[in-house]
């Protein structure tokens, strides 16, 4: 039996923003600015995107990674200057920071893959003067965002949300107000439609806040100039917040383009039934791997939801030699999986010499990655496609055991 599509499967775009992209190609302007009135495609898949998050302003940008810059460039970050984030995440992370001449300090993660807030509190008084935080929300899993935000506001510390997996989760699954989607405890959110998201543009990102202020500078910093911020349709309406500023604010160039917004725009009204379906097939994974052996599934922190657009998972009770076969005989079966600790992954914070001349003392998240498994679930798997999954995780760390006695890395 075969998996019906590639574990590197993105999520197929539908005929109308296939219809609505040609429309784009055959007029040709796809330049967000080239038309005469906020009729663009990228204006309009603004509103559309904050009026699903509930977010008062929205920027498209080119990537998450460009909506965090210029997020930092927004507050105004300092050459130098010292910010936050976590040592679990992905690279595109640090890499803002460093775009944005300021330097990464990085939080140990905690056995359910996010910050470990005790060495938050430890890393604040180290560092009395930084003034920033990166909270990534890495693979969609949530951080305790109520004390979170609360160590923020008591140590002047302006929070920013990598929701790069967090577009549609709720800090509080029972209740359906917007404002408890993940991107509501910070200043600015930060979103991505690269092409493994929930929205699937191949490139791509967003900007979303309720500051007024902090709109309008990443509105001219993304690449609006002379009067261009009044074709926005998700942008505060007073001109003099633009008018006041906008020539003390560079242009980055950043702009998302009409032909990629033509693409989005269909997707998000396709966002919960995109979500339904993960969640679906997460919570039959997680049933049928549970009961493994050697295998542990963290559970989410209370008050988080999680779509399950991948699964994350520890191996315990092995030794690096075990970890390397399971995953090894896993992929001869037909499924992939990642060691994040491995095989130079870009998620491994050791990994990013770029950002730092020391190696970051991270024992906590650097004896983590080294068990914790990455399993994408694209949205296009099938019920059958998870059992076979299952079953081959199962057979392969029973056929593992079997072979010879496993050793503890403990032990």
């Amino acid at each position: 039996m075969k998996f019906s599509k590639s574990f590197d499967a993105p999520n197929p775009i539908p005929a109308e923003a296939i219809s609505n992209a040609v429309s784009q190609m055959e007029h040709g302007m796809l330049y967000r600015y080239g038309h005469s009135d906020d009729d663009s495609e990228v204006s309009k898949l603004e509103a559309a995107f904050g009026q699903y998050t509930g977010h008062k302003y929205v920027v498209a940008v080119n990537s998450c990674g460009s909506a965090m810059f210029i997020a930092l460039k927004a507050m105004d970050i300092q050459p130098g200057e010292g910010v936050f984030t976590n040592a679990f995440t992905f690279t595109a992370v640090p890499s803002s920071i460093v775009h944005a001449n300021a330097v990464p300090l990085y939080i140990e993660c905690n056995d359910q893959y996010v910050i470990d807030l005790p060495h938050f509190e430890q890393q604040i008084i180290k560092h009395p003067d930084a003034r920033f935080f990166i909270l990534s929300h890495m693979r969609g899993h949530i951080a305790e965002l109520d004390k979170i935000k609360a160590l923020c506001d008591k140590h002047n510390i302006r929070l920013i949300e990598d929701c790069a997996h967090g577009l549609g989760k709720r800090w509080n699954a029972t209740d359906k107000d917007k404002d408890h989607f993940v991107g509501h405890h910070c200043e600015i959110a930060c979103y991505s439609t690269q092409s493994h998201k929930i929205l699937n543009s191949g490139e791509g990102g967003f900007i979303a806040t309720n500051d007024e202020q902090l709109a309008a500078y990443c509105i001219l910093a993304a690449g609006s100039y002379e009067g261009l911020y009044k074709k926005h349709l998700a942008r505060p309406m007073d001109d003099s917040l633009f008018e006041n500023i906008k020539f003390n604010v560079p242009n980055f160039s950043l702009r998302m383009n009409n032909l990629t917004a033509a693409i989005l725009r269909p997707q998000i009204e396709l966002i919960d039934q995109r979500i339904a379906s993960y969640k679906e097939k997460y919570q039959l994974l997680i049933s049928l791997l549970s009961p493994v052996e050697h295998i542990d599934i963290p559970e989410p922190v209370d008050s988080a939801e999680n779509v399950g657009d991948s699964l994350q998972f520890n191996l315990i009770d092995l030794d690096s030699a075990d970890i390397t076969r399971f995953i090894t005989h896993t992929k001869e079966k037909g499924v992939a999986i990642q060691v994040f600790g491995q095989n130079n992954n870009a998620r491994d914070f050791r990994n990013w010499q770029y950002s730092f001349d020391d190696m970051p003392a991270c024992e906590k998240t650097a004896r983590l990655i080294s068990c914790a498994c990455d399993l994408r679930l694209p949205m296009t798997f099938t019920l059958d496609d998870i059992e076979l999954i299952a079953a081959i995780i199962t057979e392969t760390m029973g056929e593992l055991s079997a072979a010879q006695p496993m050793k503890s890395l403990t032990g």
